[in-house]
């Protein structure tokens, strides 16, 4: 980790031009010789303008490293692999839920080359696959370092702190912590299956050359994320938005609450490391919490496109492809758009560096021979029949689907089980169908995941009854309109409480942000490809699922056991 997260310099250097801007403010006779504790005074002080400016300079864009675009995630192509969502989207690929669905495209390239695990995650030497990795999570710990050198536990508690001191530094912890969460999800065994025994991270809290840290025990690095997003918390809760507990509740008339770092996401993290760890209690606490701010399900209308809708968008009869056929705007599907999604916790407005429109879009106009991505069909038969998730994905090929290319029409097949969760016709912000597909927003986190971690932290700490009670909640915000409420007694299968615990997981959060394969890690299970329509048999065994240290970190930190 020494390779990327030592850094040099001063954050006074880093933010030159901002303190010069405000050199009237700080008072300060040359604002570009401020040293470090001329910095923490300025925090410190009375002078609410003062602390603002320096604020401004040192601890403002960290949401912007959440989910990151950087070339060196896919070895040093700017391309569409290069941001931390496609990566996320390789290793539910990997895994037995989702297929590439085969449309005349090479089964080498692309994303099919993913599907059939290409790049062995085991190849130390590999700086896409293997680096690529490292490098994201280590480089927003060094971003979330350059505000934390300064915003300090000392700073942060003084007496004299602001409210807007605490909350920067929530924030520069929050993201901390996220990044060496990542690193310990990425890098590690699961905890409960033989990562208690392995090393931990090297913790470096500064932003500055540091001498090579030797790597804290797993033990060690659990509680010490754990109690950074406690701590997060406890500043969020003193901090800006103390009348709301931390809370910043995202609100679809004001975008600015779509991607704020504050007391959702510390304590979403904090939920996601507590059940890694084995900490239930604490997971349980947390998601409560959350749930308590965010309390409402994705309607059925805007939870993806209806499968009995099809047809109708297609209508492969009709010569004139817009004329006479259902359109789905981007704008009304909740995992298109911020404002229809009343889940979403965290997520950015029209990105178009991250594409969740034009890579999980299956029925977008521009599609003839992209991506398409389908259920399996043995997870597909396992979804309940009054589960209108199930009508979510295509139960039929449509032969000539009329997707729209450069050249004009292109009927071409879109498979049965093609996935339509994230469908749409019409990009953002549009009126009619186009071939110029623009970005869509990004969801990243939403409170269906929380709603899932906490049923498995109640199964996991001997309280099933509670557990059920949860699963029954999400099970009623899924089931088809008109039909009786779902219930874990009701559901497809007849499964033990942990067993449909899973199953939810794999149905809810499919295509999402890897998921399916850190749940996998998590329970020490392997992923086995099943089902009719996967062409390729190849599966994830739980060793394959504990990425090796870099040769490129191994090679400046002499303290990793090899």
């Amino acid at each position: 980790m020494n390779n990327k997260i030592k850094f040099f310099g001063s954050i006074a250097v880093a933010a030159l031009t901002v303190f010069q801007s405000c050199a009237d403010k700080l008072d300060v006779t040359n604002p570009n010789s401020l040293n470090d504790e001329q910095v923490k005074e300025l925090l410190t002080s009375t002078d609410e303008a003062k602390v603002e400016a320096t604020l401004a300079a040192i601890g403002s864009g960290l949401e912007s490293f959440i989910c990151l675009a950087h070339s060196t995630l896919s070895g040093g192509f700017s391309n569409n692999y290069a941001n931390e969502f496609s990566m996320n989207l390789f290793r539910d690929l990997g895994c037995e839920d989702m297929v590439v669905g085969y449309n005349g495209m090479s089964v080498t390239d692309g994303w099919a080359a993913y599907y059939v695990h290409r790049f062995d995650p085991a190849e130390y030497t590999q700086t896409a696959s293997n680096f690529g990795w490292w490098f994201s999570s280590s480089y927003i710990i060094s971003q979330a370092n350059k505000s934390a050198t300064y915003l300090t536990d000392e700073v942060a508690s003084s007496p004299t702190a602001l409210p807007s001191v605490k909350m920067y530094a929530a924030q520069a912890k929050t993201l901390r912590a996220y990044g060496y969460l990542q690193l310990m999800e990425r890098f590690r065994k699961a905890y409960k299956y033989g990562g208690a025994e392995q090393q931990g991270m090297p913790i470096y809290t500064e932003y500055r050359y540091n001498t090579p840290k030797a790597p804290s025990s797993a033990k060690d690095t659990w509680e010490w994320i754990i109690k950074e997003l406690e701590t997060a918390g406890q500043y969020f809760a003193a901090g800006t938005h103390s009348d709301t507990d931390g809370y910043v509740v995202v609100d679809p008339a004001d975008q600015s609450t779509y991607w704020r770092i504050d007391r959702t996401l510390s304590d979403y993290f904090l939920a996601r490391a507590c059940l890694d760890y084995g900490d239930y209690e604490k997971a349980i606490s947390a998601c409560q919490r959350i749930l308590a701010k965010y309390p409402n399900f994705i309607p059925e209308a805007n939870y993806g496109v209806d499968n009995a809708d099809i047809d109708n968008i297609a209508s492969p009869t009709n010569t004139d492809w817009t004329a006479g056929k259902k359109e789905v705007k981007n704008d009304d599907n909740a995992f298109l758009s911020m404002k229809s999604n009343p889940e979403a916790m965290f997520g950015w407005t029209n990105d178009s560096n991250l594409y969740t429109y034009s890579f999980l879009n299956s029925i977008q106009a521009s599609n003839s021979t992209g991506s398409i991505f389908q259920i399996s069909q043995d997870l597909y038969d396992k979804i309940d029949d009054n589960d209108y998730r199930k009508a979510r994905f295509t139960d039929h090929a449509v032969s000539e689907f009329p997707w729209f290319t450069s050249n004009g029409h292109a009927p071409a097949t879109l498979p049965k089980y093609s996935n339509l969760k994230y469908g749409a016709t019409i990009h953002q912000n549009a009126t009619e169908r186009s071939f110029n597909t623009v970005g869509s927003d990004m969801v990243l986190f939403r409170t269906s995941e929380v709603w899932l971690m906490l049923a498995e932290a109640q199964y996991m700490a001997g309280k099933e009854a509670d557990a059920k009670a949860t699963l029954n909640t999400l099970l009623a915000a899924r089931t088809k309109a008109g039909k009786a409420p779902l219930t874990c007694a009701t559901y497809k299968g007849n499964l033990s409480t942990f067993d449909l615990i899973k199953l939810q997981w794999r149905i809810e959060m499919w295509g999402e942000y890897g998921l399916n394969y850190y749940c996998h890690k998590r329970w020490n299970e392997p992923s086995t490809r099943t089902g009719s329509n996967h062409w390729n048999t190849t599966s994830w065994t739980v060793d394959q699922m504990e990425w090796k240290i870099p040769l490129k970190e191994l090679q400046t930190n002499s303290n990793w056991e090899r």
